[in-house]
């Protein structure tokens, strides 16, 4: 069972507000598994009582592979409205495709859930702009260093362990102000790590 009690604690749901849990199964964990047969099982999850319900769901499909996944968490909340509409305008392009002949269209009307949560994804449709931070090959006291540095600078809302490290979720703020001398790549619109998911 996947512990996402430090998840409830995080996300902000309310209005159009949605999360997206994402079971990813990593080709370079995966022997025999490339990127692009990689699988990948997306939910939406709309309050804070659904992450429970909707992680047993992924870990339970994840079971159905023999690929080992990672649960990762979209680290900023999704605007289901705007999604919505973002989908809709993409459908009216695959109409106008559709009459002109375009027959490859055809298959994104037979995944439209797949669709809206791709859609979901997208930078378009944040709402809101934390950052994380990924720490590869870091220390605990690399990652306390790093949170102790952007104190001066903003919120820190999250921190995870990862299978290479650590993620740092913070509110946003000009970065390029920011000084450490810990090495890290930052995500703007990133996801954070949740746990294993053996299948």
């Amino acid at each position: 069972m996947v512990d996402m009690g430090p998840f409830g604690e995080y996300c902000e749901f309310g209005g159009d507000r949605v999360y997206l849990l994402m079971a990813l199964a990593r080709a370079k964990e995966n022997e025999g598994t490339t990127s692009n047969s990689a699988p990948a099982i997306r939910k939406v999850v709309e309050d804070e009582g659904d992450l429970a319900r909707t992680a047993g769901e992924l870990e339970h499909a994840a079971q159905r592979f023999d690929e080992r996944f990672r649960l990762y968490l979209t680290a900023n909340a999704r605007d289901a409205l705007k999604a919505t509409f973002e989908l809709r305008r993409s459908m009216d392009d695959w109409l106008e495709g559709r009459i002109h002949g375009d027959e490859g269209i055809r298959g994104k009307f037979k995944r439209v859930d797949s669709e809206f949560k791709s859609t979901l994804q997208s930078d378009a449709c944040r709402d809101e702009t934390n950052f994380v931070f990924d720490l590869d090959d870091a220390t605990a006291a690399d990652r306390d260093a790093l949170v102790d540095d952007l104190r001066s600078h903003t919120a820190v809302a999250l921190t995870r362990e990862t299978p290479n490290g650590y993620h740092v979720v913070t509110e946003p703020f000009n970065y390029n102000e920011l000084s450490t001398a810990v090495d890290y790549e930052l995500k703007t619109d990133g996801m954070v790590f949740v746990s294993y998911l053996d299948g």
